[in-house]
C-alpha cells in the first residue's frame, strides 16, 4: 500500500485499545512500532537497564513524589515499581526520546506511541498525528480484563496513568496532553473497535495531504 504519509503518531488514554491498534497497524503496513522499543534503545545506548527507564517513562519525579504521598508507599509506588534515583533525570530521559522520535522519523514507515510524539514531531511534513480515546466505562472494564484488576483498582490505575502523561507534556512540552488541536485526527476507539480504528488509520495515512 503506498503512503502519503511515512510517520503516524499515537497518542491514547490508557485502557483505549492504543497500543494493540498501533501493534495490528503496524503488522499490516510493515512498519516498525516505536513504543518500548524506545526505552529499549535508551538502555542499550547508555547503559542503563530496561526497568530503570520503563519505570521513569513518562514519568515526572516531583509527580511521583505527590503520587506516592497521595496513595501510600505501598500503593502508587509498588505498583509501578519506582527505583531509587540514579544519574538518568527526567529532563535527560526526555531529551534521548526526542532524539530517537527525530531519528525514527527521517528513516520513515514508523508508528510511535505516546511520549509526546505529536509535539516532537509537530513540522514533521510527512506526519500524522492522532489521538485515540475511549468512554471511561469501556476503558476501566477493559484494564479490569487485561491487568486482572477490580473495578476500583482500573478506575485508579487509569487515573494515574492519564495523569502521569498530562504531567509528562506539560513539564516538557508546556502544553496539554489532550488538547486536541496538537491532532489531525480523533477517534472514538470505543465505537470503531480495534479492527475498525486500523482500518480508519490505515486509510488515513493514504489519503492525507
Amino acid at each position: 500500500m503506498g503512503s502519503t504519509k511515512s510517520v503516524l503518531t499515537i497518542s491514547h488514554q490508557y485502557g483505549s485499545g492504543g497500543s494493540r491498534i498501533a501493534r495490528e497497524l503496524g503488522r499490516r503496513l510493515g512498519w516498525s512500532v516505536w513504543e518500548k522499543e524506545i526505552v529499549r534503545k535508551i538502555a542499550s545506548q547508555y547503559k542503563v537497564s530496561e526497568e530503570y527507564i520503563d519505570a521513569k517513562d513518562e514519568r515526572v519525579d516531583s509527580f511521583i513524589e505527590r503520587m506516592v504521598g497521595l496513595f501510600g508507599m505501598g500503593g502508587f509506588e509498588s505498583t509501578y515499581e519506582v527505583p531509587p534515583p540514579l544519574w538518568l533525570t527526567d529532563a535527560q530521559l526526555a531529551r534521548m526520546t526526542r532524539t530517537i522520535m527525530e531519528e525514527v522519523a527521517t528513516d520513515g514507515n514508523a508508528i510511535i506511541v505516546g511520549r509526546g510524539g505529536n509535539l516532537v514531531l509537530a513540522k514533521h511534513p510527512r506526519a500524522l498525528h492522532v489521538f485515540l480515546w475511549a468512554p471511561l466505562e469501556l476503558r476501566i472494564s477493559r484494564v479490569m480484563e487485561t491487568e486482572n484488576l477490580s473495578h476500583h483498582d482500573a478506575e485508579r490505575r487509569i487515573a494515574g496513568m492519564d495523569k502521569l502523561r498530562t504531567d509528562y507534556t506539560h513539564t516538557f512540552y508546556h502544553t496539554s496532553w489532550n488538547d486536541l488541536t496538537h491532532y489531525h485526527l480523533v477517534i472514538d476507539a470505543g465505537v470503531w473497535g480495534k479492527d475498525g480504528t486500523t482500518d480508519l488509520l490505515a486509510w488515513a495515512l493514504e489519503h492525507t495531504a
